[in-house]
């Protein structure tokens, strides 16, 4: 398949400084983004947006999903990402998510997340990875506003979200446009899914981010 990526010439530097301090500011006031460039450029700019993000107080988390094909995948990357958020102990067991609800009775863990999260609860739905998926997105919106801060989610390659399951777009979507202290960079490599996901009227995320140009 071709790289739609392929041949295009870095942006000028003041263009792309222009473009960073845009993405810094619109999620800084609250405003989801989403583009498409190659990851390895959605990685460097995550770096560079997320720190100044970080120097004005603001909680921030990478999470790439370019490995990820199902909802027990993404409901792991979620909780692993949220939870090291609140307690700095990375990394958390990835391997499944018994292994990663299991790990957070060990009390050095406990001790940090029980203000948070619920542990009986997530071991009672380990097995409903939905239900499971549900309480890791809420722990997006409930660690930031318990802490009054905002929290920037930068996710890389966005778009393998639509392959994995048909609702689970709708899902994400009714949980999103509830949250209060929680922004959004839905970053990905593919331009015409991105595109799709955002301007096409019949898809779930449709206006739910403002849909921006990476300079050229």
């Amino acid at each position: 398949m071709t790289n739609p990526h392929e041949g295009i010439a870095p942006p000028q530097p003041a263009e792309y400084d222009r473009f960073v301090r845009e993405l810094e500011e619109r999620l800084y006031n609250g405003c989801s983004v989403t583009f498409a460039v190659p990851h390895h450029m959605s990685t460097l700019l995550a770096r560079g947006v997320l720190s100044r993000l970080e120097t004005r107080g603001c909680y921030t988390a990478e999470i790439d999903l370019s490995d990820v094909s199902t909802i027990e995948g993404l409901t792991i990357r979620l909780l692993q990402t949220v939870l090291q958020l609140h307690t700095g102990i990375n990394p958390l067991p990835n391997s499944s998510l018994s292994n990663l609800i299991e790990s957070l009775s060990r009390p050095d863990i406990r001790a940090n997340i029980q203000d948070v999260v619920d542990v009986p609860y997530l071991r009672s739905v380990k097995e409903s990875p939905l239900e499971l998926l549900d309480e890791a997105v809420s722990l997006l919106q409930r660690i930031p506003e318990q802490s009054d801060r905002r929290l920037v989610v930068w996710f890389h390659e966005f778009q393998m979200n639509e392959q994995i399951d048909d609702l689970l777009l709708k899902r994400l979507r009714a949980h999103f446009q509830h949250q209060t202290h929680v922004s959004y960079a839905f970053v990905g490599s593919d331009p015409d899914v991105m595109r799709m996901l955002f301007a096409d009227q019949s898809q779930a995320f449709y206006r739910f981010a403002v849909m921006l140009q990476y300079p050229e």
